[in-house]
């Protein structure tokens, strides 16, 4: 079958292809995609060629998490059904135009092992989402701290939205900083318990102004950059600080680690998904615990794509969630 996908022609380039799609493979199901969610970062990364875990193989489908129907099975395939909706991850498909990722496309073969069940109750918009809250909800997972103690979120973005969220279901008094007024503004409704504007505000100040004197427990870093960590490290006691870093940067340096080493602080690195995140994500967000639906700023036609991926760029608009929809309604 031929089915519509957008696709990075080249560096910068982004075009909507037909892409022949073959029957799934043994292993594989065919999923038609209702939603495919942006992961801003990691895709505007991989736009530019920037990428540096592995190089972008223009042309190329990005995107790394989608919603949608079960249209055939694979015959070694147990345990679903056509008809099933669905959460999945990466696909697979031969041809000039390969998946990097492959989410955002209309229909695609995805292997079983990367297809996940949606809870009772979940939202597709939610689950659309669903790997880019896992990287917020296994940095809340990696600190250790107990009900009542304050941890602070570095960035406004998904991650740190999630991330903020993901740790007050653990209990943690949570303070989210950012520098984009819209952002902070939805962070304060449904992510954290108090917001602060690392760019208006005396960031040490407000801190002090909501816990005191009291210890920050953790800071989860989705920013991940020198001025950032300089910023946040007053408010790590020697011994006692944990730092997770989550979220993509390129480059070598983005952090001194000689300041890390002088406090003595513990450091955690999370990336990637597996199932065990991927599903304890899907049920929070079942739960309510975790709402990504709410900072979906942009719900779009596919066909908006090239436009949308533009603005990203040239950050010429203040996008926080961007979710294509395929349905065509």
């Amino acid at each position: 079958m031929q089915t519509q996908a957008i696709v990075f022609t080249s560096p910068g380039q982004v075009q909507l292809q037909d892409v022949r799609m073959p029957a799934p493979g043994p292993d594989d199901v065919l999923i038609r995609t209702t939603y495919s969610t942006v992961s801003a970062g990691t895709e505007g990364w991989i736009l530019q060629n920037l990428f540096t875990w592995h190089p972008t193989p223009y042309p190329c489908v990005p995107g790394y998490q989608r919603v949608g129907v079960i249209e055939a099975i694979g015959r070694d395939v147990q345990g679903w059904c056509v008809g099933d909706h669905v959460m999945a991850t990466v696909s697979s498909w031969p041809g000039s135009v390969q998946p990097n990722s492959g989410a955002h496309i209309a229909h695609a073969n995805t292997p079983a092992r990367e297809v996940y069940r949606l809870p009772n109750g979940i939202h597709e918009l939610d689950a659309s989402g669903a790997v880019v809250a896992q990287v917020g909800y296994n940095a809340a997972q990696r600190a250790s701290f107990e009900p009542g103690d304050w941890v602070v979120v570095y960035g406004d973005g998904l991650i740190g939205q999630c991330a903020a969220q993901a740790a007050r279901a653990r209990g943690a008094r949570t303070i989210l900083a950012g520098h984009r007024p819209e952002r902070l503004a939805l962070a304060a409704q449904w992510s954290a318990d108090a917001v602060v504007n690392t760019r208006t505000d005396d960031v040490a100040a407000r801190l002090h102004d909501y816990i005191g004197f009291a210890s920050v427990a953790a800071v989860l870093d989705s920013v991940q950059s020198v001025d950032a960590q300089h910023q946040y490290m007053p408010l790590l006691h020697h011994g006692h600080g944990q730092i997770v870093y989550c979220g993509f940067t390129p480059g070598t340096t983005w952090a001194d680690m000689a300041i890390l080493q002088q406090k003595e602080l513990t450091t955690h690195f999370v990336s990637g998904w597996n199932r065990t995140r991927i599903e304890a994500t899907l049920q929070l967000m079942a739960e309510g615990k975790l709402n990504l639906r709410p900072l979906i700023t942009q719900l779009v036609p596919f066909t908006a794509a090239p436009e949308i991926y533009n603005r990203l760029l040239q950050k010429s608009a203040s996008h926080l969630g961007v979710t294509f929809h395929w349905t065509g309604d």
